[in-house]
């Protein structure tokens, strides 16, 4: 148990690179963060913003392929952000972890951001019943928290500098508005999508989607990845980049 009347396990992602506290109880980090993460290219010491960070999995991936990147990460659940900084100094990184909602942070500087990554609640407002358990229902869905798909690309939009990257990963069945929030202000172009299989032959369910602020060229859709063969087991290149770090080269 910690502080919040939480219990705590241990877990890893990329075999053992990167060290996690995660609740017991509730959502925890998936796949998807590592997706995400790998979808980052980061060069340098570029400034990282990780938005609805969780306990910080996707962004401590992200360091764990270069760690002289800066990373701030923001997250709406105070005991989340409690785990976040206790796993930046598991994984020996100096990052900063904010408690903060999205639609009134004030904190986090405005324009300054290489990178800004994020996995939003993939169910939108209405549209399915909230989990009784608080953790999950605020991951998994736009109800509990109150910030829309269109908050959460308002905020990357301000967050990063011109010509910035965002990436996030959604469920394939809300491409559509992925697109629309991205495109309908002008705010983002240059868009990158790399859908994700889970066996050959199936309809994607989820899609990693990249974005440049105010920099526009035509759409790419990528071939994207299959994640598991026929067994269940994960192909060769999804166990690259689940288990060995192995980039997501989009662009």
């Amino acid at each position: 148990m910690n502080k919040h009347n939480m219990e705590i396990i241990e877990t890893t992602l990329l075999r053992g690179r990167v060290q996690l506290l995660q609740p017991k109880q509730g959502f925890h980090a998936s796949i998807d963060s590592v997706f995400l993460a790998a979808a980052v290219a980061v060069k340098g010491r570029a400034e990282v913003l990780d938005v609805g960070c969780g306990v910080g999995a996707a962004g401590l991936c992200v360091a764990s392929r270069n760690n002289s990147i800066h990373l701030t990460a923001i997250d709406i659940q105070l005991e989340l952000i409690d785990l976040a900084h206790q796993n930046a100094a598991l994984n020996g990184l100096d990052a900063a972890f904010f408690c903060g909602d999205i639609r009134s942070e004030k904190h986090i500087k405005d324009n300054s951001f290489n990178n800004v990554l994020m996995n939003p609640p993939y169910l939108e407002g209405g549209t399915h019943t909230p989990s009784p358990e608080k953790i999950k229902a605020t991951s998994h869905g736009e109800d509990a928290s109150g910030a829309t798909l269109a908050d959460w690309v308002k905020y990357a939009h301000k967050k990063l500098k011109q010509g910035g990257h965002l990436t996030l990963i959604h469920r394939a069945d809300r491409l559509d508005d992925v697109i629309l929030e991205l495109t309908k202000k002008r705010w983002f172009g240059s868009l990158v999508i790399f859908p994700l299989l889970s066996h050959a032959g199936e309809d994607a369910k989820r899609v990693i989607v990249q974005a440049r602020k105010e920099r526009y060229a035509p759409l790419v859709l990528k071939s994207g990845m299959v994640v598991h063969k026929e067994s269940g087991k994960y192909t060769k290149e999804a166990e690259a980049v689940l288990s060995d770090a192995a980039p997501l080269v989009l662009r």
